[in-house]
């Protein structure tokens, strides 16, 4: 596969995740963010589970292996709640805030593996991360108390998502499969959110119906499909633009809001998702071309 092929597939993949938040914004009128999730989750993981058992052929080796199984729980555990605070999230937040405010994720990460890790960290990031604290005033400020409420619930989960990234980094160094391990983490969501939609929620087959279409698309298209791209896709693209390319989420994601929901973006608002959108690419390329000019 080609870079430009390759990058064309991770563009569609942002597509698809960025234009995912409003499908999980519309997909609550009638069922709850838990039940929600269940929904997703249990579709995307009808698509991963086939593709581990059939290509992998190493599920049964992760679910065997007490070191592998217990990462896997816990990735997925932590997936879990960084996935229903978001969905929880967009109760109330615009679409635009909970995109850029979950790609917060990103300089998260740099700053955990510093701390925790002793990885090494570029002078820039702190630059980044700064960037994104000012983004996110300026997106979050001008709103009511309780709709800023909301807004902390996305960046925590951008918390759980940095956390979740980084588990994710220590299982593939010891056991490369993908398939095998995002499924084992989708059943863990599937049930983790259908046991609290059943004691906080009234989860019907028939409300469920009502947001197929939502539904649908985060589950086939976000869940199974983008996913199975990124794996396929980014292994073949060059680290620089991939980083680009899939930040590109929220943008996708601000727009779609805006043109399907009709969710307007103030200037401030815009400005906010400019320096957090920098922020985050920031953090993404500089380590990547330092590392070039070094080799």
């Amino acid at each position: 596969m080609s870079h430009t092929r390759a990058n064309i597939l991770l563009l569609f993949a942002s597509f698809i995740w960025g234009t995912a938040f409003v499908s999980q914004a519309m997909g609550m009128d009638n069922i709850g963010p838990f039940t929600f999730s269940f929904s997703r989750t249990f579709l995307g993981f009808l698509i991963v589970l086939p593709i581990a058992i059939f290509y992998e052929k190493t599920l049964i080796i992760v679910l065997k292996n007490k070191q592998l199984l217990i990462i896997s729980v816990i990735t997925g555990s932590v997936f879990f709640v960084g996935m229903n605070l978001q969905q929880y999230a967009l109760l109330k937040s615009q679409v635009a805030n909970a995109s850029f405010l979950t790609t917060l994720y990103v300089p998260i990460v740099a700053i955990i593996s510093r701390f925790f890790f002793k990885s090494k960290i570029y002078w820039i990031t702190w630059f980044a991360v700064l960037l994104c604290i000012y983004g996110s005033y300026l997106l979050t400020s001008n709103q009511s108390s309780e709709i800023k409420m909301y807004d902390t619930l996305l960046f925590l989960s951008g918390v759980f998502f940095a956390i979740h990234i980084i588990l994710i980094d220590v299982f593939m160094k010891k056991f490369y499969s993908p398939f095998s391990f995002a499924s084992i983490q989708y059943f863990i969501v599937v049930i983790f959110s259908f046991f609290i939609a059943i004691l906080f929620e009234t989860p019907t087959i028939s409300k469920i119906k009502l947001e197929w279409i939502e539904i649908l698309y985060c589950g086939v298209l976000s869940t199974g499909i983008s996913y199975t791209i990124q794996i396929i896709a980014q292994s073949k693209a060059n680290p620089a633009p991939a980083a680009i390319i899939l930040s590109m989420e929220a943008v996708f994601a601000a727009i779609a809001g805006w043109i399907i929901m009709g969710q307007t973006l103030d200037n401030f608002k815009i400005i906010g998702c400019i320096c957090i959108f920098l922020g985050v690419i920031l953090v993404q390329i500089i380590p990547v071309y330092s590392k070039n000019k070094s080799i």
